[in-house]
């Protein structure tokens, strides 16, 4: 019963760990009225095992002092695993919203799904991961580029 209780008391403790978020940067300052904060320079976000870096990362606050969106500018680069997918590339510039578990990638985006051999080129790239509808646009001369591997027929 012992060992039981523990793993128990692990397994919440691992849960609750999932929610930190960790930013690191070159330079920080914040705006407490504007309720936002400013990462400058080599700024990397990691939350569990994902991991955006980028030149510059504004966080968005409400009231309570919770996380409304991250925004990454600059050299984007991320390393994602979100609902058993993961995914690799770059970008100009990401927004995510936690609560609505929404991404945008914008700006010469290359999505690489590593979990089912696909890769994506677009302008811009927007994922639901809670309903799982993708929104991806291109340009008129630089039209979407979606690449992935079909089943042999036999």
């Amino acid at each position: 019963m012992k060992k039981l209780f523990i793993f128990f008391i692990l397994l919440f403790a691992s849960s609750l760990m999932a929610d930190f978020v960790d930013i690191k940067a070159d330079h920080f300052y914040a705006n407490d009225i504007q309720k936002k904060a400013f990462f400058e320079g080599n700024a990397v976000i990691k939350q569990g095992n994902n991991e955006i870096r980028a030149s510059k990362v504004t966080v968005f606050f409400n009231d309570r002092k919770k996380a409304l969106k991250y925004e990454a500018y600059g050299n984007v680069t991320f390393d994602l695993t979100e609902n058993g997918i993961h995914y690799k590339g770059e970008a100009q510039k990401i927004t995510y919203a936690p609560t609505s578990s929404k991404y945008n990638f914008i700006g010469n985006v290359i999505l690489i799904d590593l979990t089912n051999n696909r890769t994506i080129k677009a302008e811009t790239v927007s994922l639901n991961l809670k309903t799982g509808l993708a929104d991806i646009k291109g340009k008129v001369k630089k039209p979407v580029h979606f690449r992935f591997e079909i089943e042999d027929r036999k």
